[in-house]
């Protein structure tokens, strides 16, 4: 009995360890972006605030799908929830390469050498933009299916959508990020006629 009580004591320990772990680093994490959201209203530009506020906000409904769409092929959603939670990562990158982008704009004289980089963080913000809007769009049409066989085919379709759109942030952010380490103003310039 004694050692039945010191094992199965030690195993709440270790879960309560855990658990604390776990929600420090969540905390830790909420703590960044916060900070980062903050850091955002530097550029004067409320549309890179808007989208981090609502990036967040998705976020959250994408993880209470199980419970808004009980009915639903599990599976289904969980990837779905995967492609939202690896598309908000990629547009907060794509919003700090914005953030980043902005500074060095701001720190140049000549509008002549302004213009390329600002171009070239428009880009990354309208397509932070135009990602919400998609996100939204997917979490409004789960949310609107009713019955598990219709479910199926449409979490296939959507999914399907999350994935081409992680693509299209995954090419723009990679894009950047050759102009970010060692591009030339000639290269950024040939990067925004694509």
């Amino acid at each position: 009995m004694f050692l039945t009580k010191l094992i199965l004591g030690k195993e709440d320990r270790v879960k309560k360890i855990v658990e604390d772990k776990r929600t420090r680093e969540k905390k830790d994490k909420r703590k960044k972006l916060d900070h980062f959201h903050h850091r955002l209203t530097m550029d004067g530009d409320t549309r890179t605030e808007d989208a981090m506020q609502d990036l967040r906000s998705l976020r959250d409904a994408f993880r209470q799908l199980n419970v808004i769409a009980p009915d639903l092929n599990q599976a289904m959603i969980d990837e779905i929830q995967e492609r939202a939670e690896e598309l908000f990562a990629q547009c907060v990158s794509s919003l700090e390469k914005s953030l980043q982008l902005w500074k060095t704009a701001d720190s140049l004289a000549s509008d002549v050498a302004k213009k390329p980089i600002l171009e070239q963080r428009e880009k990354l913000v309208s397509e932070v933009v135009g990602t919400v809007e998609h996100m939204s769009r997917t979490l409004a049409a789960v949310q609107s299916i009713t019955s598990k066989p219709e479910g199926d085919a449409r979490l296939q379709q959507l999914r399907s959508e999350l994935d081409q759109s992680l693509e299209v942030a995954k090419k723009v952010e990679q894009r950047v990020d050759s102009m970010l380490n060692g591009g030339s103003l000639q290269n950024l310039t040939q990067l925004n006629k694509k």
